[in-house]
């Protein structure tokens, strides 16, 4: 924390941080270890953090209010000369810096309410399995669909160019304690419909037939590869979801029980098996996207997918 503090100090920060689009923000930051975690919220060279005691999230919104253990010299004083607040014991760090009109596009507050709940309802009883769900979190209705359902739900699907334009693009989790340190990743984007693999074990790199991807389609790439099967998935989602569910569900549950109660860290053969099995997951699942009916899904929602398809060289 006190490095990123540093650095934020002497550098700043801003930018565009979109892809295809102008998107500026600042940042927020979770910071762990086995012994402790921070949060730390900032804004232009500013800062304020607070040592968390259970469970937080950051959810595309300020999350500390008055309630940080510490803040950078200038960041109340700023608030106080702008008329964010009017003295000091005014001062709330998310309604004086938050960008009202961001952070309602993004359902900040509502991503928020939703995921700190669901962290709340377990606590010092978190498994890996836990948080993989949490990332895969549609809310409560049942009968949620990415094309008709209003609002941002955690695991983030994009519907169209004016409310939804942005989607989750790849999911982690990390878990760190006394056991040691287990890592896993999509390495695709909606992780729903997507299988967790693990990475990042000591002396080891990413999985052997692990290939990036870049601007547009390529069948080489496992990101494409998911991408083209998530995208087709979405003519008939909730039956497309059914069918994985339960591949997913049983090669996680193998895996994540052998590592983390392995005597032995993974070596880069493991690492390489494991992700061979999850891009078989896929494949499988993929096949039988094609029997699966089509319903139908909108005008606004079918174009805006076609429009990408024919963007990035999908057919």
């Amino acid at each position: 924390m006190e490095v990123i503090i540093k650095l934020l100090e002497k550098h700043g920060q801003g930018g565009n941080c979109g892809y295809r689009l102008k998107l500026k923000y600042m940042n927020s930051f979770l910071i762990a270890d086995k012994k402790e975690a921070y949060v730390l919220e900032t804004v232009k060279t500013w800062w304020a953090w607070k040592k968390i005691k259970d469970v937080w999230n950051i959810s595309n919104i300020i999350s500390l209010q008055k309630d940080y253990n510490a803040c950078s010299e200038g960041l109340i004083e700023n608030a106080i000369k702008k008329g964010y607040c009017k003295n000091e014991k005014d001062f709330n760090f998310r309604k004086c810096y938050s960008a009202k009109f961001m952070t309602w596009a993004a359902k900040g507050t509502e991503r928020e309410k939703r995921s700190r709940a669901l962290l709340s309802q377990r606590k010092k009883r978190l498994t890996t399995k836990d948080f993989i769900n949490i990332l895969r979190d549609h809310g409560d209705n049942s009968q949620w669909t990415p094309n008709y359902s209003p609002g941002a739900t955690l695991c983030l699907h994009a519907a169209d160019k004016l409310f939804r334009r942005n989607q989750t693009v790849c999911s982690l989790v990390v878990k760190t304690g006394d056991g040691g340190q287990f890592f896993y990743t999509t390495g695709a984007s909606n992780p729903c419909i997507s299988p967790f693999f693990p990475v990042f074990s000591p002396d080891t790199t990413i999985p052997g037939k692990y290939s990036e991807g870049s601007e547009n389609y390529n069948s080489k790439s496992y990101w494409w590869e998911s991408e083209r099967f998530h995208r087709k998935a979405l003519l008939n989602f909730n039956s497309a979801q059914v069918e994985i569910q339960p591949l997913i569900i049983n090669y996680e549950e193998e895996i994540i029980s052998s590592i983390e109660n392995s005597l032995s860290t993974l070596n880069q053969k493991q690492i390489n098996e494991h992700f061979i099995r999850a891009r078989t997951i896929v494949k499988k699942w993929g096949s039988k996207l094609d029997r699966l009916p089509s319903v139908n899904l909108g005008w606004s929602f079918s174009r805006y997918w076609r429009g990408y398809n024919k963007r990035n060289g999908i057919i």
